[in-house]
């Protein structure tokens, strides 16, 4: 490219002034030096000739020259100007010459395209029509020093608005062109396009920030992150493995990995680890590493290779996590799942695969095997008296006395919660099975010492079921051990029994008359009967107890005496006292309905129901639904249920009382409770066994404990109810001792709905 600075040239007036120099000289100072030296005026004229042609001859050449140079700066120009044109005119920045108002003079084709519009749209506007300024006041000022010729130039950043709406941000650079061949001053305006810029920047800020990031990821991760070169050393260790394997980086730096191995793995798995890596790239899996301190833990490791654009290995990156933690979660699950959490004894269900486990080696080798199983002797009554605390512990000194006294081989679980069982192996007869179960007796009667003092001696009951004798699989072992249990229980504490076909039969029998029952209360095989209470003064019934019988389509009528006890023991006996408390409420009604008068219906509620059902929540629905007064049901609590859980039971009837109920205490004087506890409740009445009636006039002692019930009962503001009364002589020692109700045959035998009602109405029409 010519610079045009280098261009040769000459201005006019200089030329002239040259010319004229030389020419004065030429005549001049040629005359003088001629006039002096030539003295003949023919060679004097002939010389001034040759000097005239020289003159001529020197000038013409002078003038050649001078048009030859003048000609080539003239080219020179042209070319420069040319060279300047296409610069301009293709320049990848957007050129434009203002007036010093703003307007658009000329710009080049980029321009165009940079604001996206036509070159000749462009002259028609001003530089606030493509550029709004937002900065007025500096742009003012910086064009008044431009102007001033303060500066070259000066440079802004800002936004351009193309034809479509669009903004592209712009570097602008503004100079002056002064006044010049009748051309005013003017502005060249130069905008670059930042658009790439921007973007290029903005990827730049953004990896950086995502760099930033990623190395706080790394220093903030739970995980250890190391990183090696390709030869294993490592380059950079964060925070977290530092906080697991107790070394700092600077410690690791330039170390390899190796100082890690725990010594648990041998060569093979290393070897097979890195060929993983090598062909895969990647590994992972449960590896042991050692901590600065020395102590060997498991951990979770990713290894991963880093390779350049070549496919060569630069770098390996480790990631570990620390599992101990999680490994002993998962030997306690283990643990757990096979162990008794209050014992560490063999729980129910790994008793049961040890079970299987025996019977399958026994049915191979032909060994004689028992399944005992230990029930406590009342072992509740521990937990009551003196708390669940000091019940676990006794039940631990019982579990180790127990495995104290087993034989090599023999296996103890602990089936509920005061059900312990053994499965004692290599019996030759049942005469070692009695051998143990009398040794596992005695062991269990060791008393345990309390830290202040006391001690508590526990009994067991032993069932013994034997292989291949009895049963021939480990259920059919487990099945008959729990009916044999209970003919140990019949025959007192600390007693063995075997098991004998006829245990099976009964809880067959058990668990038929079970099913039956549940079908009954669904198929409504259930009815109520009520027996009447009368006042003892006026001779009128004032209220009745209603009982549940079972009246089946094939047997006929199911004594209570024997389906309320597997009511009670299969838990059947929930949804049956709820069902007897919504009939006898909607009978109740039924009869005020009819109008009969109002009668205190009286509701049997059984231990298990009055602690583990919501009484009272049954009792306001049963009301709620059929509107029968809360002041007319009663329901009858056996003493033995207050005196087991006191305090639960005081809140029970706290519930009840605040409902509105009556409560009475059933079967008093046969439990016990004391009176201290018996005037922490709300009772209204109690009910003297039929055990104390039956035998009036006869027993003194009956008469005796009947009468101080009455006084006691009246003393602490209760009514009074004799159950059982037969007789006119048991009535009339009631009368005299001031007893307000009684119920028994005396009056009617328990009858059905209507015959009750009948009796009703017969006793009205009689009065």
């Amino acid at each position: 490219m010519i610079n045009p600075a280098e261009a040769p040239g000459l201005a006019p007036w200089r030329g002239m002034l040259l010319y004229l120099g030389i020419g004065v000289g030429w005549v001049f100072a040629g005359d003088a030096v001629l006039a002096h030296w030539v003295s003949d005026p023919e060679w004097l004229t002939r010389i001034q000739t040759w000097k005239g042609w020289a003159f001529v001859l020197v000038t013409s050449a002078l003038a050649w020259w001078l048009l030859r140079r003048v000609g080539h700066a003239e080219r020179l120009r042209q070319a420069v100007a040319r060279e300047l044109s296409q610069i301009v005119r293709y320049a990848p920045a957007g050129v434009a010459r203002l007036a010093l108002d703003g307007q658009i003079l000329w710009a080049n084709d980029r321009m165009g395209e940079l604001l996206g519009m036509p070159v000749s749209r462009l002259l028609t506007l001003r530089v606030r029509d493509v550029s709004p300024l937002h900065d007025l006041d500096e742009t003012r000022v910086q064009l008044s020093r431009l102007v001033a010729g303060e500066i070259d130039d000066y440079v802004s950043q800002r936004e351009c608005l193309r034809h479509d709406g669009k903004t592209v941000p712009v570097l602008c650079t503004v100079t002056m062109v002064p006044a010049a061949e009748g051309k005013p001053v003017h502005l060249i305006c130069l905008l670059q396009d930042l658009h790439e810029i921007t973007v290029a920047r903005a990827a730049l800020e953004q990896s950086e920030a995502r760099q930033r990031l990623a190395a706080t990821v790394v220093d903030n991760t739970m995980e250890g992150v190391v990183v090696t070169d390709a030869q294993s050393r490592i380059l950079s260790a964060n925070a977290a493995v530092t906080r697991l394997l107790g070394y700092t980086e600077a410690e690791l730096l330039g170390k390899t990995p190796r100082i890690f191995k725990s010594g648990r793995h041998d060569k093979g798995f290393y070897d097979a680890m890195w060929g993983t890596v090598l062909h895969t790239g990647h590994w992972q899996g449960e590896i042991w590493n050692r901590r600065k301190n020395g102590e060997v833990f498991p951990e979770h490791m990713s290894l991963s290779v880093v390779r350049d654009p070549a496919g060569d290995i630069t770098h390996y990156v480790c990631m570990f996590t620390d599992i101990s933690e999680e490994k002993a979660q998962q030997r306690q699950l283990e643990y757990m799942a096979h162990n008794d959490a209050l014992t560490g004894l063999c729980n129910r269900t790994w008793f049961g695969h040890q079970l299987e486990l025996a019977v399958q080696e026994a049915s191979s080798s032909g060994e004689h095997i028992a399944v005992l199983l230990l029930n406590l002797d009342r072992f509740k009554d521990v937990n009551d008296s003196y708390g669940h605390a000091t019940g676990d512990e006794v039940l631990k000194h019982i579990a180790r006395q127990v495995l104290s006294a087993l034989r090599p081989g023999d296996v103890l679980g602990r089936l509920a919660g005061d059900e312990l069982a053994v499965v004692a192996r290599n019996l030759r007869h049942s005469d070692g099975a009695a051998a143990v179960a009398r040794h596992l007796i005695t062991a269990v009667a060791q008393p345990w010492h309390s830290p202040d003092g006391f001690e508590v001696v526990a009994g067991v009951s032993v069932g013994i079921c034997m292989y291949p004798e009895h049963a021939a699989t480990a259920d059919l072992l487990l099945q008959g051990a729990h009916a044999a249990v209970y003919g140990a229980k019949a025959r007192g504490r600390g007693a063995w029994c075997f098991f004998h076909e006829a245990m099976t039969q009964a809880a067959r029998e058990r668990l038929a008359l079970e099913s039956r029952l549940r079908l009954a209360l669904a198929q409504g095989h259930l009815q109520m009967y009520y027996q009447p209470q009368v006042d003892i003064a006026s001779g009128r019934i004032v209220g009745a107890e209603a009982l549940v019988r079972w009246n089946d389509p094939v047997e006929g009528l199911i004594s209570p005496a024997r389906f309320i006890p597997v009511a009670e023991t299969s838990g059947v006996i929930g949804p049956l006292g709820e069902w007897v408390v919504h009939e006898v409420c909607r009978q109740g009604q039924q009869w005020r309905a009819a109008g009969l008068p109002d009668l205190t219906l009286a509701v049997n509620v059984s231990p298990r129901q009055f602690h583990l059902t919501d009484l009272a929540g049954c009792a306001a629905a049963a009301l709620a639904e059929s509107g029968f007064p809360a002041e007319l049901l009663e329901l009858e609590i056996t003493e033995s249920a207050l005196a087991e859980r006191t305090d639960e039971a005081r809140l029970v009837l706290m519930r009840l009382q605040a409902l509105g109920l009556r409560i009475a205490v059933d079967d008093f004087g046969t439990g016990y409770s004391s009176l201290a506890q018996l005037k922490r409740f709300p009772i209204d009445v109690l009910k003297i066994d039929q055990g104390f009636i039956r035998d009036i006039p006869q027993s003194e002692d009956d008469m005796a404990i009947s009468a101080a019930i009455i006084a006691m009962g009246h003393s602490m503001g209760m009514s009074v109810l004799a159950e059982g009364v037969e007789t006119e002589g048991q009535l009339a020692f009631l009368r005299a001792r001031g007893c307000d109700t009684y119920q028994g045959y005396l009056c009617s035998r328990p009858v059905p709905a209507d015959d009750f009602a009948a009796l009703l109405g017969a006793r009205a029409a009689a009065a």
